[in-house]
């Protein structure tokens, strides 16, 4: 089944999503070798809210009803 026009949107922001939240994860991991920031957590709002949207999103795709377009 080909995908439609606002799924492919829905499926290229949750790429989007994912390499930040990735790059956060990686900063953090060698942050935690230097005592550096982001191994404080200063990604921690920008990650949560992220993975909230990338739930929306997938929720979206799966056509359940309480999924808020944005």
């Amino acid at each position: 089944m080909p995908f439609s026009e606002q799924q492919k949107k829905l499926l290229s922001k949750l790429a989007a999503i994912h390499q930040r939240v990735q790059w956060m994860a990686d900063e953090e991991a060698r942050s935690a070798w230097v005592g550096g920031l982001a191994a404080r957590g200063i990604f921690l709002d920008e990650k949560e809210r992220l993975i909230a949207e990338a739930e929306r999103i997938l929720d979206e795709l799966e056509g359940k009803p309480n999924a808020r377009r944005t």
